[in-house]
């Protein structure tokens, strides 16, 4: 009698069938439903990671072209379910699974209790896996439900497909049960997902989070894989954060999950949290001391600075002679440049700048200081954007997190007087970048830095910030 594997297609030939079922699909129903298909590599390594027993029951309630269901056959696991809107997607899955139960339903729309009983499943299942689609709720998207309690759950919790996915997931998974599904990584951070971030955070145990950085073209933004358990957290329960490195889970660190009451770090290692720890608990932050306005530009005056108008420590058209409280900053932030921001005086400031005034001008060149150097470019990229490598947003919301330390230290003369050196420089000249890494040390020493954590924060900027930095001394 032939095997499982004997009769089911090979993973290249699966792969290939995969590929042009989804180039097959209309591009606008893609985007419009959050629809991209996970392929097999991916998927079979979740479910290694999971080390699934092979009598266990799994369901993907948004199956798609059954890449979870595919890997879980040849794994011997045989208590599969799928379920997907699409029957062509379905019809997909049986034409090329053998033996699996794949039936067209809306899993998002109908109740949990409603979905088992569709697929004549007696209790809930043991494992959910899977690759939910991510868009936003509206008019474009086909999510209906008569569901007023769910709808307002959904809303409440970011009101996004994959937050419906989530909370549909609950419904359906044993006590102690496992969910393991990849959502945008965003997630962890974003207020619109705070609701049902804190009600995982205290309802559930999560087990472990994947940072899987922008793995699928053409979706935007970058993704988790977040697996949770249907139980109440113990008080010791810790969460592993690994990263996808080439084709592996790689374990960067362990976070007690009572370490986090509502945003989520993805600590790189166990000195970026002991960092962390030093820099949130030491220091007071910017919203404490800066008591001025941070937040977008509002002049429509053609004559505003824009963001294009402005450089490091400088603008690009106009003296640095100036008088006044402010400080302009491009809105748009990259990782290979870090913040770039100027003083600004009492000038006006367009849309594309994120403006933040403070009590004078000396405390504004030394908070232009602090936000130019790698310490601060780390901790925003840590510990705010949680290492997304894509562009962000300047916004009050990260600013106002960034730690500052004493500002009677004698260091803060210094640190003034170093910045507007820098500012009387010839831009990107040799002085200039000197005085660029004269400031760097002098934060170093403010925040009372140690040598191997500077090494380390130095270490982990050089990877993300342009050759445009690094060949000009900056390290």
């Amino acid at each position: 009698m032939a095997t499982i594997n004997e009769i089911m297609p090979s993973n290249g030939e699966y792969s290939y069938k995969m590929m042009n079922f989804e180039s097959s699909l209309a591009s606008s129903y893609r985007k419009a439903n959050g629809v991209y298909y996970t392929d097999l590599l991916l998927s079979e390594r979740m479910l290694d990671d999971l080390n699934i027993r092979n009598d266990s029951t799994i369901l993907d309630p948004c199956c798609g072209a059954g890449s979870f269901i595919f890997s879980a056959k040849k794994k011997g696991i045989n208590n599969i379910y799928g379920i997907d809107l699409d029957k062509n997607a379905v019809s997909f899955c049986l034409n090329h699974i053998p033996d699996i139960s794949c039936i067209q339903f809306d899993s998002l729309g109908n109740n949990g209790k409603t979905i088992l009983n569709k697929l004549q499943i007696q209790e809930k299942v043991d494992y959910i896996i899977g690759n939910p689609p991510y868009s936003p709720i509206d008019k474009s998207t086909t999510f209906t439900t008569k569901d007023i309690v769910f709808n307002k759950k959904v809303a409440e919790s970011g009101n996004n497909l994959f937050v419906a996915a989530l909370i549909r997931a609950l419904e359906m998974v044993k006590p102690n049960g496992i969910i393991s599904y990849i959502i945008p990584k965003n997630f962890l951070h974003i207020s619109s997902y705070g609701k049902l971030r804190k009600d995982l955070l205290k309802q559930h145990t999560i087990i472990s989070i994947v940072d899987i950085g922008a793995y699928f073209k053409n979706v935007r933004g970058e993704q988790i894989i977040l697996t949770i358990q249907n139980c109440l957290p113990k008080d010791n329960n810790n969460i592993i954060i690994k990263k996808l490195v080439n084709t592996e889970f790689v374990a960067q660190t362990q976070v007690p999950q009572k370490y986090f009451s509502n945003e989520i770090i993805l600590f790189n290692s166990d000195e970026d949290f002991s960092i962390y720890n030093k820099l949130n608990s030491t220091y007071q932050k910017l919203t404490d001391i800066c008591l001025g306005y941070i937040g977008r530009g509002k002049s429509k005056n053609l004559n505003a600075i824009t963001g294009k108008e402005i450089r490091k420590f400088g603008l690009k058209n106009t003296t640095s002679n100036l008088d006044g409280n402010q400080i302009f900053i491009q809105n748009i932030y990259s990782t290979e440049s870090g913040i770039i921001a100027a003083f600004a005086g009492n000038l006006s400031a367009g849309e594309t700048v994120t403006v933040l005034t403070d009590g004078n001008k000396e405390m504004c060149k030394f908070i232009l200081g602090i936000l130019h150097s790698r310490l601060c470019n780390f901790f925003l990229y840590h510990y705010c954007y949680n290492y997304s490598k894509l562009t962000m947003h300047t916004d009050p919301k990260y600013l106002k997190k960034i730690p500052l330390p004493d500002t009677e230290s004698p260091l803060f003369n210094k640190i003034v007087q170093c910045v507007e050196k820098i500012e009387m420089d010839e831009y990107m000249s040799k002085s200039w970048f000197d005085n660029v890494e004269v400031l760097n040390k002098l934060i170093y020493k403010i925040y009372k830095i140690k040598r191997n954590e500077s090494q380390y924060i130095d270490k982990e900027m050089r990877f993300v910030q342009s050759n445009k930095w690094q060949n000009n001394g900056i390290f």
